[in-house]
């Protein structure tokens, strides 16, 4: 995670770079990338700069992404919940599967074609 000055900014950002992630990780904020960065006043260059040479500039927008799907797991939460309670098959399993209740297992021995592909692509070590 990035590093918080005292005053609550973070210390390697200058004002650009927190608008333009705050902006790309608010999912209220309904804008394209370049009408972000035309409303910063940033450069496309400039944004895809910070993006391969400020490590604090990403930390920062994954921060803020982490902190917005936080604030939803509730409400995603009540509609998977919902979808299963009206017997919606694929939220039934997703459920159990975030649950740790439901695995897929594949037995080798009843599928040729699969341990034929895996066998292909270097699958070695997977023999129990």
């Amino acid at each position: 995670m990035s590093k918080t000055a005292q005053n609550g900014t973070h210390s390697g950002l200058n004002k650009k770079m927190i608008k333009v992630a705050e902006m790309l990780a608010n999912p209220d904020f309904q804008a394209s990338k370049t009408e972000i960065l035309e409303k910063a006043g940033v450069p496309r260059s400039t944004f895809y700069r910070w993006l391969r040479e400020n490590q604090e500039f990403t930390d920062y927008i994954a921060e803020l992404v982490e902190k917005y799907t936080d604030g939803e797991l509730a409400t995603v939460w009540k509609a998977l919940t919902g979808k299963c309670q009206s017997g919606d098959v694929s939220a039934i399993k997703l459920y159990f599967e975030l649950k740790g209740k439901y695995k897929v297992s594949v037995d080798f021995d009843t599928s040729p074609k699969l341990a034929e592909i895996l066998d292909q692509i270097g699958g070695e070590g997977l023999e129990e």
